[in-house]
């Protein structure tokens, strides 16, 4: 089975954008994706309903201990392991999924079967 990296913008978006996350993931499985779902994965780590949560302030979760760069770390070691990225949109005002397409890019550059889909 194929896997699939869902990347896209959190930061300022209600709830950190997750339900646009997770409707990604439901419709890349049933298109037969093993899908690496940051949302999923910063939910398992606490996110939800955690400091920021309601506006999507990315400080105010820093700065309530949550780690960025081992949630970051997790999200760019998955782009590299997958098969594909799966790109939401408005992801051209966000850093995070900016620097996460650079990335599969990169990838893509040296594996040509690697895909790149925006939504």
């Amino acid at each position: 089975m194929k896997s699939i990296y869902v990347a896209g913008p959190m930061t300022g978006y209600p709830e950190f954008n997750f339900p646009a996350f997770f409707r990604a993931q439901e419709r890349l499985e049933a298109d037969g994706w093993k899908v690496w779902n940051p949302a999923k994965k910063d939910e398992e780590d606490g996110v939800s309903n955690g400091a920021g949560w309601s506006d999507g302030d990315d400080q105010a979760l820093v700065g309530s201990g949550w780690d960025f760069r081992a949630a970051f770390k997790w999200d760019v070691t998955k782009v590299i392991e997958a098969d594909a990225i799966f790109v939401l949109r408005g992801f051209e005002s966000s850093s995070g999924a900016l620097a996460e397409l650079a990335v599969a890019r990169a990838i893509q550059a040296r594996y040509p079967d690697y895909e790149i889909i925006y939504e």
